[in-house]
């Protein structure tokens, strides 16, 4: 969308221009640039290409359910309409796995015997004590 500016050597627009003025709204729908600047004259009169079906119905059917917005003067609401009616559809995102949850840690029976308490750490201590005092 558009408001203003020069025909760009766009005669349609030349014969707008000469009848309005140059201060009224476009909305621009192109087939883009062939990739050449000798063959711009013949292609811009060209249709659309059937592939761009694809894209161009549903633009055609955003700008026009957009259109009263941009007749109220809301260009940028009807570029925000236009935007949000053709934007492709959001992707869900897979929710990330969840983490398994730990078993509730239970706290261990309390395991003393005479000598102590019980388990490799248990172990360990008592068998480097045992050589301090050594």
């Amino acid at each position: 969308m558009k408001r203003g500016g020069g025909a760009g050597g766009h005669n349609g627009l030349k014969s707008i221009d000469q009848h309005l003025g140059q201060n009224y709204r476009r909305i621009r729908l192109g087939i883009g640039h062939p990739g050449d600047k000798d063959r711009v004259a013949g292609y811009v009169l060209h249709d659309f290409a059937k592939a761009d079906q694809a894209w161009l119905d549903p633009l055609i059917d955003a700008v026009a359910d957009a259109l009263p917005q941009l007749l109220k003067g809301d260009e940028a609401g009807f570029m925000n309409r236009v935007s949000v009616l053709t934007a492709p559809p959001k992707q869900k995102k897979d929710k990330p796995a969840e983490a398994p949850k730990p078993a509730a840690a239970q706290p261990a029976p309390a395991q003393t015997t005479t000598s102590g308490p019980v388990g490799a750490l248990a172990d360990a201590l008592r068998a480097a004590l045992a050589k301090k005092k050594d």
